[in-house]
Order: C-alpha cells, then sequence, then structure tokens
C-alpha cells in the first residue's frame, strides 16, 4: 500500500530479475517497482458515506470531500437522500450489536468512529477495502486479516467470518499469495506476491477461530490454512528464514525484511495450533527455528528492518502481542520497539513506517496504531497506548474518519477512511479497556 520510496541496506540477493522492473528509482536495499496500475490517478475525501443498498458495489458509497461535507448525516457514515433511514438503521444495528470500548471519553469516540469506518468500508461487500479511493478500493491481504480480528474482537462473527471466506475463494490452490486483489476478480495492477500475505492469513485464521469453527465456511477456511501453512513452508530457505519477498512497504527487496519475518513467524505460530496433524507439527518446528534464526540475525543487529542492519521499522511490533503470545525475549523484543518508535517519532507526534523514511514530517496512521497495538498489551507501557490513541483520536477528519496519513502541520493526507488503521485502533483500543 505504502507509496513512498525510503532507504535500506543490501544482502540476500532477489532472484527475479530485478534490474527489468526498476521504474520509480533505486535505493539501498529496495527498489520502487514497476506497476501497471490500469487506474484513475489518487483522489481523497474526508471520509466515505453510504449512499445505497442496491445495484453495483462502486455506486453504493460516495467520496466526501469538504465541500459536500454537509450532505453527511451527523454521527454516521450515510448520505442523506431518499435511503437514508433504511442506512441509518442498517448502521445502527450493527454498531449496537458491538462490544466497543468504554462509555465516554476520547477513547469511546475514537472506538465508535473506528468502528463506522469499518462498516462504511466492508458492508455489503465481499472484502472490506482498503479505502475508498480508486487505488484503494482493493483488499489487501494484510488488511483483511486486521479487519476480520477487529470484526472478531468487536463480537461481529459472521464479519470476521465473511473476510476469511472471501479471502479463500480468491486465494485458492494458488503458489503465492498476491498483494492485493480486485473485489470483481483477479488482481488490478502487475505488483508481485508478497509472501507475509501467508502469515497474515494464518495469524487471523487463529485469531478469528472461535467466529469461524462450527460454520457453515468453517471447511472453506480450514482449506487455505492447510493450504496457506503448506505454500508457507515452502518460502523458507535453508537456513529457516523466509526468502526475500516485497513486504508492507511494497518494494522489490534485495534481502530479507523483518516486514516479511514476523508476520510468517506468527502466522506459522497460529498454523500449529490449526493445521493438525503432521502439518502442524512441521509448521511448529519451523517456527521455533525461525524465531530462533530471527533473533541470531536481525536481533544481533539491533532489530534493522533488513537483515543487512540499519534502520528499524514498525514490523518489531508484529513479533509481539497481540499478534503472538508470550514470545521468547519478550523484554528485549519490548526494548527494541520503544527504539525502533524513537527513529521513526515525527515533529507532529505520530510515526513513520520506519526509522529511515524519508524526512518529511508525515505520519502514518496505519504504523502509528500498530505501536500503539504493542503498547496496550503490556501494563508498563499501556499508558503509552492511551497517548497514541488519543494522538489518532486528535488528528481525525473533520468529517471524524481516520486518514492514511497526517502532516506535518497536523492536516490528514491521503485516503479517508483507512481500513488497517481503522481496523488497528479499534483491537489497540480494546486492548486498553481490558
Amino acid at each position: 500500500m505504502t507509496e513512498d520510496v525510503p532507504g535500506g541496506a543490501n544482502r540476500r540477493t532477489l532472484m527475479t530479475g530485478s534490474l527489468a522492473a526498476l521504474a520509480l528509482g533505486a535505493t539501498t536495499g529496495g527498489v520502487g517497482l514497476h506497476r501497471t496500475r490500469h487506474e484513475v490517478p489518487a483522489t481523497y475525501g474526508l471520509t466515505v458515506a453510504m449512499r445505497s443498498e442496491h445495484g453495483p458495489w462502486r455506486g453504493t458509497r460516495q467520496l466526501v470531500d469538504r465541500e459536500h461535507l454537509e450532505q453527511v448525516l451527523p454521527g454516521s457514515r450515510v448520505l442523506a437522500g431518499p435511503e437514508q433511514e433504511p442506512l441509518l438503521e442498517a448502521q445502527e444495528e450493527w454498531l449496537s450489536g458491538l462490544t466497543l470500548p468504554g462509555s465516554a471519553g476520547a477513547l469511546s469516540d475514537l472506538a465508535r468512529a473506528a468502528a463506522l469506518d469499518l462498516w462504511v468500508l466492508s458492508a455489503g461487500l465481499p472484502l472490506a477495502v482498503a479505502g475508498w479511493s480508486p487505488m484503494w478500493r482493493h483488499a489487501w491481504p494484510r488488511d483483511t486479516a486486521h479487519v476480520a480480528v477487529a470484526l472478531h474482537r468487536l463480537g461481529d462473527t459472521k464479519g470476521a467470518t465473511r473476510q476469511l471466506a472471501s479471502l479463500a475463494e480468491r486465494v485458492g490452490r494458488a503458489p503465492r499469495i498476491q498483494a492485493r486483489y480486485a473485489l470483481d476478480g483477479g488482481t488490478p495492477d502487475d505488483r508481485p506476491p508478497q509472501d507475509d500475505g501467508f502469515g497474515w492469513v494464518l495469524w487471523a485464521a487463529g485469531a478469528t477461530a472461535h467466529s469461524w469453527r462450527g460454520t457453515a465456511e468453517a471447511g472453506r477456511i480450514e482449506a487455505l490454512v492447510r493450504h496457506c501453512a503448506a505454500t508457507a513452508l515452502t518460502r523458507l530457505d535453508g537456513d529457516g528464514l523466509p526468502r526475500v519477498s516485497p513486504d508492507y512497504w511494497e518494494l522489490e527487496e534485495r534481502q530479507l525484511t523483518l516486514g516479511t519475518a514476523a508476520p510468517l513467524l506468527a502466522g506459522l505460530e497460529q498454523a500449529a495450533t490449526l493445521a493438525g496433524g503432521e502439518l502442524a507439527e512441521r509448521c511448529a518446528a519451523a517456527a521455533t527455528r525461525m524465531d530462533a534464526q530471527v533473533h541470531a540475525t536481525f536481533g544481533r543487529r539491533g532489530w534493522p528492518r533488513r537483515i543487512g542492519g540499519g534502520a528499524s521499522d514498525t514490523a518489531i511490533a508484529w513479533l509481539l502481542p497481540p499478534y503472538r503470545t508470550a514470545p521468547p525475549h519478550e523484554a528485549e523484543l519490548r526494548a527494541a520497539l520503544d527504539e525502533a518508535a524513537r527513529q521513526m517519532s515525527r515533529p507532529n507526534g505520530g510515526y513513520a513506517p520506519g526509522g529511515d523514511w524519508r524526512e518529511d514530517g508525515v505520519a502514518w496512521t496505519p504504523e502509528t496504531a500498530v505501536l500503539a497495538g504493542a503498547w496496550a498489551t503490556a501494563d508498563a507501557t499501556r499508558e503509552r497506548a492511551v497517548e497514541t490513541l488519543a494522538w489518532l483520536e486528535d488528528h481525525r477528519t473533520e468529517a471524524g474518519s481516520l486518514p492514511e496519513k497526517v502532516r506535518d502541520d497536523g492536516s490528514p493526507a491521503g485516503p479517508a477512511p483507512l481500513a488497517w488503521t481503522a481496523a488497528v485502533a479499534l483491537t489497540a483500543s480494546l486492548d486498553v479497556a481490558r
């Protein structure tokens, strides 16, 4: 999803003829990926609002800019119009069935706003879209996984199950997971597959198991788990570490990143409890070995983004709860998380995706929410999580949605709302409120 091009280091060669893929310019650790987008240029708004439950799905919602903000009914993600009453009823009925944190205050306000963002980006759709701007109107497996977990945590078991069952239909028996999927089928451009997707699927399936087990979709999701687990094992090198792959930065990497290794480790740990039989045993053994190797490589170098060394990034959080349960060396990982946050901090109070991200002063809300989520799972850092969530609350758009980015002057940028930010903000809020 990330479009900016940062810097990095160099190791573990990628075997895919990278010179032919250069288009956006090289960095020392990753290169911009050539993309045939087949899409219109990026357009943004302050929020998205439902206009109808009927007709082609692209016509059911509308981006709302500042000039048309009065068309959105107060406290909702519904447009004023002939269908506003049934849409409002549907929105409120869904909200009433959720377990939202708190009863008043900033945390409660943030949670309700994030829940509304998830509703408008997922209601009536087979998969939640990352955002409603044309370039984001697709499903990233990472986003789908976080949305499924958030819906499960909120008590929307049907919504959580629908996300995974629909993803199973798109992944099928393919040997790789795509960077993103078009809702109408296929992929929207030529971005290469991303192996972190296997980890995200397995993590989400394990974290939501109480939602989908025993349902009509259980067989489909169990097949997805077995396929992703077995295929993920084939994507490991002889040293037990994953092969080089693009990750959430969506760069063509020349060396292994923690953004690939951490989700795969979390996913294989879940597969060890889900897959059953010999496959589960193989996943457990692979996870144990990978954990040791990640500590021996990334850990020995100070937990950088890339295995060869350098600055840290958000992926250190994925080695901790809520992605893993009681990980080895947790105190060391939490210290590394704090150091990564120091490197990633922005003057406006938020965080960039990595310590060597370009110095533009812009904070990214998904990464900021991920840090809050990791801090929310430990008593010693829970107050820091509250402060970070309060920052997100303070930087919602005028329409109440969570944007993708916040500029150095505090103004929102990028698409709003963003499903990944909303999902992680919700789970972090729930962990803070426990």
